[in-house]
């Protein structure tokens, strides 16, 4: 695993804004995880901060269906 220089857990592609978490995180592949030994908070410029408690994280990419078109596509933000 890579650790990453940014904490940044999901970049938004659309707004360039990010979610970004208080604690190391590292890549494998297209999954970013992180290790919080104390409660991990959450931030994104334009949604109201997580606070998460301590634990083993994974986040990987989220994928949302279309219903109307019938099919999945990569969420954006």
């Amino acid at each position: 695993m890579k650790k990453l220089e940014k904490r940044i857990l999901a970049e938004g592609e659309t707004t360039g804004h990010a979610h970004v978490v208080d604690c190391d995180v590292y890549q494998e592949d297209d999954i970013r995880t992180f290790s919080a030994t104390k409660p991990a908070t959450i931030t994104h410029e334009e949604h109201h901060e997580v606070k998460l408690p301590p634990n083993d994280y994974n986040s990987d990419k989220v994928v949302e269906f279309d219903h109307i078109q019938k099919v999945s596509r990569k969420a954006t933000d």
